[in-house]
């Protein structure tokens, strides 16, 4: 089901066009630097997007200015896993991998990061996601312990009003913010 789902739902998401994309991005980009968990965070933990994901460029520079401290994954393939890697500059990310990192891993304090925007393919309204397939944020969520605030950022038709099947690692988004729509999930 997750499978099929996931499919499903990229390719949609690889099918938008370049001006829907960008329009797009940029509408829920705003609403999260206009939202009050975004301003009260002096840390953040951001994945740097690929494809046709929802663009992060704008929070990238609005994070900078605000002399907010960000935090890339730095993955680790062989286990699935990702250390959070503090960068001063959008030159650090290695763009030209699959899925952009920093060039270099520069470990931040997990316990100093305020907010998580985590990736996502396909959403429900109560704060399910299925990702890539590959688990690395459930496993860093899960291993810390701790209870980060996490947002996704997603576009209308990647989430769905039924509830999505979980397993007991999948770990809750709080919010997910879309062109349209800020969804307060309660997770």
């Amino acid at each position: 089901m997750k499978d099929k789902l996931r499919k499903e739902i990229l390719k949609k998401r690889n099918l938008l066009n370049k001006r829907d994309w960008l329009e797009k991005s940029i509408k829920i980009q705003k609403k999260l630097i206009e939202s009050d968990f975004y301003k009260n965070a002096a840390s953040i933990l951001v994945y740097y997007f690929f494809d046709r994901e929802v663009m992060t460029d704008i929070i990238f520079e609005d994070a900078l200015e605000q002399k907010k401290v960000i935090c890339v994954p730095f993955n680790d393939w062989k286990t699935s896993t990702f250390t959070p890697s503090r960068i001063y500059s959008v030159k650090e990310i290695d763009r030209s991998k699959r899925i952009p990192q920093p060039f270099k891993k520069n470990p931040f304090p997990v316990d100093k990061i305020n907010l998580a925007v985590v990736p996502g393919v396909v959403f429900d309204i109560y704060g399910n996601r299925i990702g890539m397939g590959k688990g690395f944020f459930d496993k860093f969520f899960n291993s810390t312990g701790l209870s980060i605030f996490k947002v996704s950022l997603a576009f209308d038709f990647q989430v769905q009003e039924e509830k999505l099947p979980v397993d007991i690692w999948d770990r809750r988004i709080e919010t997910i913010i879309t062109e349209t729509r800020v969804i307060n999930t309660g997770g």
